[in-house]
């Protein structure tokens, strides 16, 4: 039974599933596997995932889903002690997994760790970054696992980790680069973008807007639709509203780190 399991979601990735499952198969063994949730992608992801299954241990589910939701089915789908998710195929990953999880053991075993490629303050980024989770399989149980969300499902997981006493951060480089949170995007993208997190920020009890932010007709109309989809919606509990993810409390140098 494998150790480590690298759980993953995607949809129509076509453009870069294949280098993506390689730079990380390459660099794993037989104490890991892959499990990865495809949201019924229509370009030719899921035949080309399956492909890989023949010659990897990759397990491939196929589900209709939201991103939270589908993490924890590759959860579920998985056996590992460890779990490490988050990982999206649209990134080329860096062959530097065994050493976050070799300074993970050494410094936060036991905890839930998220793994940023450039945090704000700490790796230059202006905004947010790829990230990783890393973290013992009966602690994720614990604390409910990932939930129903199409954006903040990994800062719920962090936050309800941080309720439990169990949450730490670290900066650590693991892809090539951050391009998917630079592709540029239509007016009615933004839109659609902006009332999925608006909704989900409804959901968890976080604030919206910022106290004397600018906000824009777009945005009100964004909102307008988000709180009356959200009236439809049960109400998530059981996190922090006000949890910062980057707070210097949770922060740990693991001593190593992956370069570009």
């Amino acid at each position: 039974m494998p150790r480590y399991s690298v759980c993953m979601t995607c949809f129509n990735e076509i453009p870069t599933v294949r280098e993506s499952m390689q730079s990380l198969l390459g660099q794993l063994d037989d104490d890991y596997e892959v499990v990865v949730v495809d949201n019924f992608s229509t370009d030719g992801t899921y035949e080309a995932l399956l492909e890989l299954s023949k010659s990897h241990p990759v397990r491939v589910v196929r589900s209709r889903c939201t991103r939270g939701k589908g993490r924890q089915i590759a959860f579920e789908n998985s056996s590992g002690e460890v779990v490490i998710a988050n990982l999206d195929l649209d990134d080329v990953f860096l062959p530097v997994i065994k050493d976050l999880v070799a300074g993970y053991h050494r410094i936060t075993e036991g905890m839930v760790l998220a793994a940023f490629n450039s945090p704000p303050g700490r790796g230059g980024a202006a905004g947010w970054s790829q990230n990783m989770t890393v973290g013992p399989r009966g602690v994720l149980a614990s604390i409910g696992g990932w939930r129903d969300l199409n954006t903040y499902e990994d800062w719920d997981v962090w936050s309800r980790a941080e309720r439990a006493g169990s949450y730490r951060w670290t900066a650590f480089r693991f892809t090539v680069n951050d391009a998917n949170f630079a592709e540029p995007e239509g007016s009615l993208s933004r839109l659609s973008r902006r009332y999925r997190r608006y909704r989900d920020r409804l959901r968890l009890g976080m604030r919206v807007f910022t106290p004397g932010e600018k906000v824009g007709t777009s945005q009100r109309l964004a909102y307008a639709a988000a709180r009356l989809a959200s009236s439809f919606q049960a109400p998530l509990s059981g996190q922090d509203p006000a949890f910062d993810s980057f707070g210097d409390a949770f922060y740990v140098d693991l001593g190593v780190g992956g370069k570009a």
